[in-house]
């Protein structure tokens, strides 16, 4: 974020030290990641998640079954699951930003600056390598040559800088041209629009009319699916105090499945077939088994290694009639073990579960104590040798971008380059672990 906003808005001075702090942060953390895989990455998510079990399990327990009268909070966890929404998104905006920006001259931009540059209008006097549309009225990228008057009064100076203009320029027309008075061999740089040089001069490197482009649609897209995801996110919940008007069932994890709930016949919900379509829902979840009847348990993991982890263990499944969100009640399932993993429950299996007589009033026991389970606290070590190299590549265009004061095509190649190299690291990743009974499952489901 900061080397999106320094490079949209702040001139050389800050953007600079913005950048080479950045730069710097960036290739240790990369350097780190790439330490932690060498010594102990490649692993499973199977075995991080028994990790991450284990972890929890440290916290006193007061008999199985005990309800604690405290629930944990899910702060860290929101944030982390908010920050990588944000950071994507703007780790987009940033890609755009660096493939758009207008680098040329930099070089010699920051020399005027430095020497006392002064703007004046003056005309054209030769035009070379002219890229423009037909129409007078239409935007132009040539190569301007003005004349600069000498600093000891003798001959004029030419100079010839390259710029883009929004109107096609003739010989005669005049640009906004910068040059240092006192030092004309310098040379120049000019435009027909005064706050381009000016922008120039500051060290921009994006022209305004993009800056005005990016950022608001940087700004609204962060907005937008932060809120949605604000909105959606299962896991995400205060900590709270149970009661007794909470509602307790005794389970066991039995592994996981597809959960598919559709809406009850004469509901508007299924009021014809492409309705009845829209509002089905297909989860993956845990599955819980209480004296017979299961209960589907959805959340924010890896449900197919949450399943094996905890295949077997039991605990308590606790929740709120009225603390609801959208289709799901807002549900903890606790283990023995004194771990707590959020998630929720669709409203409809809990209410059946209280009509059949399968729950408790809370009765909860303050010296019960549990600790969250974060499954993904090792995520360090799930990383394998192809999603570093991924992000490598990602470094090295993005640090391209960023260091080399050129433009041309060649900045959008590298900046595709960059946005799809960690997805194809991640990818052949995913395809390495897939044992080949599961690959050939997801072959087939694509078909």
């Amino acid at each position: 974020m900061a080397l999106t906003t320094t490079w949209l808005f702040l001139g050389a001075p800050v953007r600079a030290a913005v950048l080479w702090f950045s730069v710097s942060l960036l290739a240790a953390s990369l350097v780190i990641w790439a330490m932690a895989v060498l010594r102990d990455g490649g692993r499973r998510r199977g075995e991080t998640y028994g990790w991450a079990v284990r972890a929890a399990s440290a916290s006193p327990v007061s008999g199985d079954g005990t309800v604690p009268q405290r629930m944990s909070g899910t702060r860290w966890l929101t944030i982390r699951y908010g920050g990588a929404v944000v950071t994507s998104l703007t780790l987009m905006a940033l890609w755009v930003t660096l493939a758009a920006s207008d680098a040329r001259g930099t070089g010699l931009s920051a020399a005027l600056a430095r020497e006392g540059a002064a703007i004046e209008r003056r005309p054209i006097v030769k035009i070379e390598n002219q890229d423009a549309g037909t129409s007078h009225r239409s935007s132009a990228t040539a190569d301007y040559t003005v004349l600069l008057p000498a600093a000891a009064g003798g001959s004029s100076v030419p100079a010839t800088f390259r710029a883009d203009t929004n109107r096609r320029q003739g010989i005669g027309s005049e640009l906004y041209v910068a040059s240092v008075p006192e030092r004309p061999e310098l040379g120049a740089i000019g435009d027909d629009q005064l706050a381009e040089v000016q922008r120039q001069l500051d060290g921009r490197a994006v022209e305004f009319a993009s800056v005005w482009v990016i950022g608001p649609l940087w700004l609204l897209a962060t907005l937008a699916a932060t809120v949605g995801w604000a909105l959606t996110g299962s896991v995400r919940r205060p900590s709270r105090t149970v009661t007794p008007d909470w509602r307790t069932m005794r389970v066991t994890v039995t592994g996981t499945e597809q959960h598919t709930e559709v809406p009850l016949p004469g509901s508007p919900e299924a009021a014809d077939e492409k309705k009845r379509r829209e509002n089905t829902r297909r989860l993956q979840c845990l599955v819980l088994e209480c004296r017979g009847h299961t209960v589907p348990f959805h959340s924010q993991m890896g449900t197919q290694a949450a399943g094996e982890v905890l295949s077997g263990t039991r605990g308590l499944l606790l929740w709120h009639p009225r603390q609801r969100r959208g289709r799901d009640v807002l549900a903890e399932l606790v283990g023995d073990d004194g771990w707590q993993l959020p998630g929720a429950v669709p409203v409809r299996v809990a209410e059946e579960a209280v009509a059949k007589n399968l729950t408790d009033p809370a009765q909860p026991d303050p010296e019960r104590r549990v600790r969250l389970l974060d499954l993904g606290a090792g995520w360090l070590v799930t990383a394998s040798l192809p999603g570093v190299a991924g992000f490598a590549v990602a470094f090295g265009c993005l640090a391209t971008l960023l260091l080399v004061p050129d433009s041309g095509a060649w900045r959008w190649w590298t900046a595709v380059s960059g946005v799809l190299a960690p997805g194809v690291g991640f990818t052949v990743q995913g395809v390495a672990r897939m044992d080949p009974g599961t690959a050939a499952q997801e072959l087939q489901g694509s078909r």
